[in-house]
């Protein structure tokens, strides 16, 4: 019953929250996820243990764990997919809806509350990140939260209050490290009401501001060891920020939307217009009941100020930290500012209409002129790959620069993915490091093809570009090796699929000295074979009581050993063995105990070979 009053008392707030869930969740899957969103795919799969996820992060991504943790719990029960992920960053959306009204009505009242949640629901920069797999949308939820219970404390400073205050500001600063600006922003905040404490006693605020911090500390101390390990980072790819990265920044978070803009403008301008006519009723006082304007204005302005001064000052005298997305947990301070000022318009037709124009142009700028949900704008990597396994027939491997990342895409395929610029390749190639098969090679994510003309000129020469694949941001070449013989089944397989010179006149192969003897690539499906083989030692008796003997591997693995008899009746000898995955594979035979001296000379002689798949 009480649910159902409080519906209907708040219907307005109700349509707006639903409009921004069908704004998060419509297409949530569309856009294909870029390297940050594999990454976190990567590292959040069931397979994983937290320990794992947290060493990995401790060495590898300058982040808290918390979001890592609870998309692994979600993968538990749910695939480990983009569109699972993405969907628990929704939720986190829709509940930062929720989150921004009741801090707004906490500061000032439930109407510029719903005027904050109208100015959200359709803001663009926040469904972005609403439909990203990363932790931005729970950052700006953890964000508004702590803040909201950062008020509660110091309208009621107790043990109850200081207690969720500090939960909730370790779920921030467990979000994203970026959040311990606007934590440091709220104990000046805090500082200010124990030396001006406007109700209860300096010391009663001050024990219980004590008992916050040192509880968000202790529970913190986990992240602790990951933040000294980013703070020890020595070099960046973020860029010295330029003169107007805030001034762009305050434009991202709209949109770019020029009206919205130009609204939000008016907003702030009019929240100070207002704010100037404030009286003072004590001096250097906040009354945080009687006067809500100068004491949300003290709240928002410290929130903002901190937030983006002290990483500015950070990029300069140690490493550059701005990025836009970074700043998201800023959002609900500038837009309850920007609903605080519409609300003070006095005229209701005014204001209706610039919140209606507001919300007009939001949508229209998100649906029609960027067209968000019908053009692909991130890095298409999934599409590229997809691609790469339906043309890539016969399991090809795959070199790309983000082998730590892409193998994702390739799970369950039976195609390897092998580490390496294609610039890397190449040398390895021209070294004889890496043998001249056919090969895929991927890349991305502001890595276009961009080759020397010696390193073009090397791949002309010895492969045939066959395939090419250009997405958004993401791009594969497939190469076909000129002096690899086509692939054959496994019923031609036999003695001239050998690289050797060492034929005689009857076809046979002659094995001297301690020889290495490889097929070219074959491919094998997943099943059950077997390898025979027919040849025997020379000459037709033992050296020192032993026969040439060799050994037979499916590419790196060791699938048996035959001690070869010095008969001539050449009997047949059979391996079996199993093959998990398909893929491309080569024969090696091994003759590794060769033995010569001025009156003997061990050697192998193979008449044929054979391999068969078993059914």
């Amino acid at each position: 019953m009480k649910l159902i009053n409080w519906l209907k008392e708040n219907k307005i707030l109700m349509v707006l929250i639903f409009i921004g869930t069908i704004l998060r969740f419509y297409k949530i899957d569309f856009q294909s996820p870029w390297i940050d969103e594999i990454f976190t795919l990567t590292n959040t799969g069931k397979e994983k243990s937290f320990k794992e996820i947290y060493c990995f992060l401790k060495e590898n991504d300058p982040h808290p764990p918390l979001y890592y943790y609870i998309i692994h719990i979600v993968n538990l029960f749910f695939d480990n997919t983009s569109l699972v992920a993405r969907a628990v960053s929704a939720v986190f959306g829709v509940a930062g809806l929720f989150a921004i009204y009741y801090l707004a009505k906490e500061l000032f009242n439930k109407k510029v509350g719903i005027i904050a949640v109208a100015l959200l629901a359709i803001n663009y920069f926040h469904i972005y990140y609403s439909q990203e797999a990363r932790m931005y949308s729970m950052l700006f939820l953890t964000t508004t939260l702590s803040f909201y219970f950062l008020i509660k404390f110091i309208k009621k400073p107790g043990l109850k209050s200081a207690f969720w205050h500090s939960l909730f500001a370790a779920l921030m600063i467990y979000t994203h490290f970026f959040a311990l600006f606007a934590l440091f922003s709220q104990y000046l905040i805090l500082l200010f009401f124990v030396v001006k404490p406007y109700k209860d006693s300096r010391k009663k605020v001050l024990i219980h501001s004590i008992f916050s911090g040192i509880f968000t500390f202790v529970l913190y101390i986990p992240a602790l060891f990951i933040l000294l390990k980013t703070s020890a980072m020595k070099s960046i790819w973020i860029p010295i920020p330029e003169r107007d990265v805030y001034t762009v920044m305050f434009k991202e978070f709209f949109g770019y939307s020029e009206i919205a803009i130009i609204i939000a403008v008016i907003g702030i301008i009019t929240f100070f217009a207002k704010l100037s006519e404030r009286k003072e009723i004590e001096k250097f006082s906040v009354n945080p009941e009687n006067e809500k304007q100068v004491f949300s204005f003290f709240v928002l302005f410290t929130w903002i100020l901190i937030s983006l001064f002290i990483p500015l000052i950070l990029s300069f005298i140690n490493l550059p930290m701005i990025v836009s997305r970074y700043f998201i947990n800023i959002v609900p301070a500038i837009l309850i500012i920007v609903a605080a000022g519409l609300y003070y318009i006095k005229n209701n037709l005014v204001r209706s209409f610039l919140i209606g124009l507001f919300m007009l142009f939001s949508i229209s700028d998100i649906i029609w002129v960027k067209k968000y949900y019908d053009t692909p704008i991130k890095s298409q990597f999934r599409e590229v790959t997809n691609e790469i396994i339906v043309k890539n027939k016969n399991k090809q491997k795959v070199v790309t620069y983000w082998s730590w990342l892409l193998p994702y895409f390739f799970k369950d395929t039976g195609i390897q993915v092998h580490p390496n610029t294609l610039e890397e390749y190449i040398l390895g190639l021209r070294k004889g490091n890496i043998e001249k098969d056919s090969f895929w090679y991927l890349d991305g994510q502001y890595r276009p093809f961009n080759l020397n003309q010696e390193d073009q000129n090397y791949l002309e020469d010895n492969f045939i570009l066959k395939e090419k694949i250009e997405k958004i941001d993401s791009w594969s070449y497939f190469y076909e090796s000129k002096s690899q013989k086509p692939n054959l089944s496994q019923e031609n397989f036999g003695l001239k699929n050998f690289k050797t010179n060492n034929f005689d006149a009857q076809g046979n192969i002659l094995l001297f000295e301690n020889t290495i003897l490889k097929s070219e690539p074959i491919i094998l499906e997943k099943g059950n074979y077997q390898f025979e083989i027919q040849a025997n030692s020379l000459p037709n008796k033992p050296i020192n009581g032993e026969n040439a003997h060799i050994k037979i591997k499916v590419s790196g693995i060791e699938i048996g050993q035959i001690s070869l008899s010095e008969k001539t009746e050449n009997k047949k000898t059979s391996i079996s063995f199993s093959q998990n995955e398909t893929r491309n594979e080569r024969l090696i035979i091994i003759f590794d105990n060769d033995f010569s001296n001025k009156e003997e000379d061990r050697n192998v002689i193979i008449y044929s070979v054979k391999l068969k798949k078993i059914k």
